[in-house]
């Protein structure tokens, strides 16, 4: 087979303003530590990068393998979500649509519990390896060219960050394996020299990657939520959300008046937002 060829199925690095984000590790949702279990799944020669990179993530989360036809079903469900057939899609957009198939599941919420997802910045290297230290996947995204694959197809450690003139973009799944930082792909027909499986450790940083616009610089998380608090989270998520979006408007206004005692007011404005961040973050505790 032609290890040096991947199909372009990864449309390019969006977000909603309206995802869960976690800024920083005092942001971090409780995460109990994960066994180091991994699930594996084949993508082919198919269009479903991104729905496979958050499969992989929610297989991780609670050791559940996805079927057949579950993967056929989510698959359809992401065709009523916005993704045009024989195209690829946003990253988060599968993670919008794994989660959702997930979660209006009585039988899997009945067995476990729903997920959340939240957007993480990759460049942020204390947060990645926070995250990934308790064996937690993120699903992410990168484009290459065919002297990526050269490079970790020789020992299975991807060595060099940058990779111009690129040809083909991808999602996958990321996460540590033996505490090395690493890549699982979507193609559980081949391996590499370490581990003998589909993944292949990555040596430089996550922010280098990302700095040498190889790697999309946002990645999501899934994350266990008890039934019963699930709405209560989204509106205490998109709470926080909305809250930091108004901070950083009122900072750009305070920048650009010239008035004093506008500039005062929008500065108390901030900060009573701030005391309300603090207030929002002890009711999502709450909630886990």
């Amino acid at each position: 087979m032609d290890e040096t060829r991947i199909d372009n199925w990864l449309l390019g690095d969006w977000y909603q303003a309206t995802d869960f984000l976690l800024l920083n590790g005092s942001n971090l949702p409780e995460l109990f530590q994960q066994d180091n279990e991994i699930y594996e799944y084949n993508q082919g020669k198919s269009s479903d990068c991104t729905i496979y990179s958050a499969m992989g993530a929610v297989s991780d989360l609670w050791n559940y393998k996805f079927s057949d036809e579950e993967i056929r079903e989510i698959n359809e469900l992401s065709y009523t979500m916005w993704r045009i057939r024989w195209n690829g899609r946003y990253v988060f957009k599968a993670v919008d649509c794994v989660r959702k198939r997930w979660n209006n599941n009585k039988a899997l919420v009945d067995k476990y519990w729903k997920i959340a997802s939240y957007r993480i910045d990759l460049r942020d290297n204390e947060l990645v390896d926070e995250i990934l230290d308790k064996w937690y996947t993120l699903c992410s995204g990168y484009q290459w060219n065919a002297k990526y694959n050269a490079d970790f197809l020789v020992d299975g450690q991807l060595d060099g960050s940058k990779f111009d003139n690129k040809t083909y973009w991808h999602a996958v799944s990321r996460r540590k394996v033996d505490w090395k930082r690493c890549i699982k792909d979507n193609y559980s027909w081949r391996t590499y020299k370490w581990e003998e499986r589909n993944i292949y450790e990555v040596i430089p940083t996550c922010e280098k990657m990302v700095d040498d616009d190889t790697y999309y610089a946002n990645a999501y998380l899934f994350t266990k939520v008890k039934e019963d608090n699930y709405e209560e989270l989204k509106r205490l998520e998109s709470f926080k959300t909305t809250l930091i979006t108004a901070m950083e408007c009122n900072s750009e206004l305070r920048h650009l008046t010239n008035d004093s005692e506008y500039k005062d007011w929008l500065h108390e404005i901030n900060e009573t937002h701030r005391k309300k961040m603090v207030d929002i973050g002890n009711e999502i505790e709450k909630c886990r």
